[in-house]
């Protein structure tokens, strides 16, 4: 058979396989995540940042830790009028200042991602604000903010009393009350968690961007409320900025290994899962769901837990020390269970392993996490006798394993079999300022460093525009080649969005092509002329294959389209 049938043979074989994959009812090999590796596939960086480069696109972690207090800033100038207090000290209606001073990259940098984390807690009275930089957002009691501080530019709190006519927001105005509602979704109240903060998330409805805030080198922020800010040099709690961005550089660069730092986290559960597809068929419930229900046959009860880890460009620092789920449930009979962990099944013996759905990716058969469960499971009463339960992770599958699941972004939590019930107060749906919801949390404790790298000054860099010389397009010297590509990445990547970033080797426009089986949906053409190049998309599916090219074109018309490369978006 000559070669040309060859290839018409395989790609009709192709095609047909691709036909009954897309009628047989399971999920699309370009669209099923793995448990395992990095959210990023073939994403171009690692084959194009050895020293022999002409020169590539780095990601950098800078991480600043905060002074004790905001120097030069008189009581009158701290936006809450409540008293001011050292970082460390506990107390209520109050407020704890710090600031971060640093010096900031004249050049050569593109910030891609910013995180404020601090040590704090969260009281049931549903009132803690913040000030980050002049923006005051929150639910700050009514006669808490200062009406006479001359720092505060943007008011965009909610009053939780009376507001002051002329000074506090106005009726109408929408308020920003990110700081709670991300405590409300994810923290435990009354427990210390390294709350991780996107300073971006602070700013909405603002026209500052971080940037715009950050690189005066100097960065202000007030807790206050009963939101105490804790800090502690022994576990290196205290405040920090992490400032993650992109520079370029033809050597390597020079880098240091961070402080180790603290992680501590006790998070509430969420109703059901984060992917859109069930773990079992027949009965699904959510823990509430299960309370309110009797249990009469096989049924399976989901829920799922938003851990935030660090943004750190390698994760090899990171240490994940515990990882335990504490819930209280009940079983109706000694038949075979299983637990399903960001699509890991761990069951018993004689267990229906037909009732699980392709989000199951994977069954252990080894003996010592099969008899791990055992032992978990044997421990509660077949008899519909509520039991305390305590699921230790890395007993089950490994601190490397859990700490893969972890970087997925969301840990999906499914108990299958006579699971007659998973306490839980109320339907997470529920959960609003005073209402807390409690059911299964997630304690998670750990530490980490980070590879803390220096900005080459490079006043010609790309990240700076440049620098060209004039397009020559026609004569016998006429440019007929088409722009070529270096360091194409996917960075910033979460369950639905994610930004790439290119280089081009002369300046040229901006567009991407991307999609869950190929890359044929296209982002709007940027016309402006760069050789640093970088798009966000939103919009997508969470825990999927997305395969993508970028696509440049130079002044003298030659368009360049890279070849598909691949990432996928977290859970």
């Amino acid at each position: 058979m000559g070669r040309s049938a060859v290839i018409a043979l395989i790609l009709a074989y192709a095609a047909m396989m691709a036909f009954m994959s897309s009628c047989d009812g399971l999920a699309d090999p370009a669209s099923k995540g793995n448990f395992l590796g990095d959210s990023v596939i073939d994403d171009g960086g690692g084959g194009g940042r050895s020293d022999i480069d002409p020169g590539q696109l780095y990601t950098v972690t800078r991480i600043v830790e905060a002074s004790s207090d905001i120097t030069g800033w008189a009581n009158s100038d701290l936006p809450f009028n409540t008293p001011r207090r050292q970082l460390g000290t506990i107390a209520t209606d109050s407020q704890w200042p710090f600031e971060f001073t640093y010096t900031f990259p004249t050049n050569n940098y593109a910030l891609t991602d910013t995180h404020l984390m601090l040590v704090t807690s969260r009281d049931n009275s549903d009132t803690e604000a913040i000030f980050v930089d002049g923006v005051f957002t929150g639910r700050p009691p009514g006669g808490n903010v200062s009406n006479s501080s001359p720092y505060i530019t943007d008011r965009k709190y909610f009053c939780v009393g009376a507001c002051t006519p002329g000074t506090d927001p106005p009726v109408g105005t929408t308020p920003n009350t990110f700081y709670l509602d991300w405590a409300l979704s994810h923290y435990k109240v009354n427990t210390q968690n390294t709350f991780d903060l996107q300073i971006e998330n602070l700013l909405t409805g603002t026209s500052h961007t971080t940037t715009s805030l950050l690189q005066d080198g100097n960065f202000k922020v007030v807790s206050g409320d009963d939101a105490f800010v804790q800090t502690d040099t022994a576990t290196a709690s205290r405040p920090l900025l992490f400032m993650t961005g992109s520079t370029y550089s033809v050597a390597a660069l020079t880098c240091t290994t961070s402080p180790t730092y603290k992680l501590l986290n006790t998070y509430v559960h969420n109703d059901g899962n984060s992917i859109g597809d069930t773990a079992f068929t027949g009965t699904v419930l959510t823990p509430f769901q299960s309370t309110g229900s009797a249990y009469t046959t096989f049924r399976s009860v989901e829920f799922y837990f938003d851990p935030r880890l660090p943004t750190l460009a390698s994760y090899d620092l990171l240490n994940i020390t515990k990882a335990e789920i504490t819930l209280q449930l009940r079983r109706a009979s000694a038949s075979a269970t299983s637990i399903v962990v960001n699509g890991i099944g761990i069951d018993q013996d004689g267990f229906d392993r037909t009732s699980a759905t392709t989000v199951v990716e994977s069954w252990s058969e080894d003996p010592a996490i099969r008899t791990a469960y055992n032992t978990l499971i044997n421990a509660i009463p077949a008899n519909g006798t509520l039991q305390s339960v305590t699921i230790n992770l890395i007993t089950l599958l490994g601190a490397d394993t859990v700490k893969q699941l972890l970087l997925q972004g969301k840990l999906n939590i499914a108990l299958a079999g006579p699971i007659a019930r998973v306490t839980a107060s109320n339907n997470t749906s529920a959960r609003t300022y005073g209402v807390q919801v409690s059911g299964p949390e997630l304690v998670l404790e750990g530490n980490y460093a980070a590879e803390i790298c220096e900005v080459p000054d490079t006043p010609t860099s790309p990240l700076n525009g440049g620098s060209s010389g004039p397009a020559v397009c026609s004569g016998p010297d006429a440019d007929t080649a088409y722009p070529t590509f270096s360091s194409i990445q996917a960075i910033n990547v979460t369950s639905n969005s994610a930004t790439i970033q290119w280089l081009t080797n002369e300046p040229s426009t901006t567009q991407i092509g991307y999609g869950l089986l190929n890359p044929g949906t296209l982002t709007t053409a940027d016309s402006t002329l760069a050789t640093f190049h970088s798009v966000t998309i939103t919009g997508l599916q969470p825990y999927k294959y997305y395969q993508y090219n970028v696509r440049s074109t130079d002044e003298c018309g030659n368009n360049g389209i890279s070849t598909t490369k691949t990432f996928r978006t977290l859970r």
